[in-house]
């Protein structure tokens, strides 16, 4: 007990001996390190064929690869060049000065060389196909196959292995 009561009895000493700030010593706002957070906005489809990810330094547009191209194949869809001419229509409304990526994926069925290259295969398809719109004259793009790498879904499930074969085009604000 007298242990707690010495405790306690020095406690208000220590209080007091704390200067307290003067209003004129305290740090200016601008001196506190600023804290950065990155919102994210994730927006599917319905049907989950479409996906965009909006972050605060990039936006990703994903495209399921049912909607772009016939199954094991990197030749584009009639479909297609709907959907890539709108996201076309974004990459020039960013007005981006950085290279915008188009990433290809696939699941992970078959040989993991087999989806590198299909995947390598079908973002340089949609590459070419922005490259000619010509609003994107001054855009400069870079194409990369990923394969099964990255996956987005579960490739246990046939619903997991859709989601993963995708083409994602991102365009880095700035």
């Amino acid at each position: 007990m007298r242990l707690r009561t010495a405790a306690l009895a020095a406690l208000p000493a220590v209080l007091l001996a704390a200067p307290y700030a003067h209003a004129d010593e305290r740090k200016n706002t601008a001196d506190i390190p600023a804290r950065h957070y990155d919102i994210v906005s994730r927006v599917e489809s319905l049907d989950g064929t479409e996906r965009t990810v909006d972050q605060d330094k990039q936006v990703t547009y994903g495209l399921q690869s049912k909607v772009l191209f016939a199954k094991d194949s990197a030749e584009l869809s009639a479909q297609a060049q709907s959907r890539l001419d709108d996201i076309a229509a974004k990459i020039a409304r960013s007005g981006t000065t950085q290279p915008v990526e188009v990433n290809g994926y696939t699941d992970d069925l078959g040989s993991a060389e087999h989806g590198l290259t299909l995947s390598r295969d079908r973002a340089e398809a949609v590459l070419e196909v922005l490259e000619k719109d010509p609003r994107l004259a001054k855009t400069r793009f870079a194409a990369t196959g990923y394969g099964e790498k990255n996956p987005i879904a579960d490739n246990d499930t046939e619903s997991g292995r859709v989601k993963n074969r995708r083409v994602e085009i991102v365009i880095t604000r700035g």
